[in-house]
């Protein structure tokens, strides 16, 4: 296996939060990190670096739940939320 970079691809219709942000073919993932991949469709997984929680990966339509339940503020100053 070599060591290439992985290229994104374009956000089409990206999840909400998630605007901006790279995106990958997942068949690349699947191939380099079967287990990983598996692991994550069936639920969050903490990922570290140098010992420190440093991500988690998880499915999109847990993203969606997770970024639909927490409020925010509003986007225009002084107009309140919904």
């Amino acid at each position: 296996m070599n060591d290439d970079p992985i290229l994104s691809t374009a956000a089409g219709a990206p999840a909400p939060g998630l605007e901006g942000v790279p995106r990958s073919d997942m068949a690349l993932l699947e191939t380099a990190v079967p287990k990983l991949v598996d692991a994550a469709l069936r639920g969050p997984v903490v990922l570290t670096r140098h010992g420190r929680e440093a991500f988690v990966l998880m499915p999109l339509d847990m993203w969606r739940k997770v970024w639909g339940a927490e409020r925010r503020p509003p986007v225009v100053p002084g107009r309140p939320m919904d």
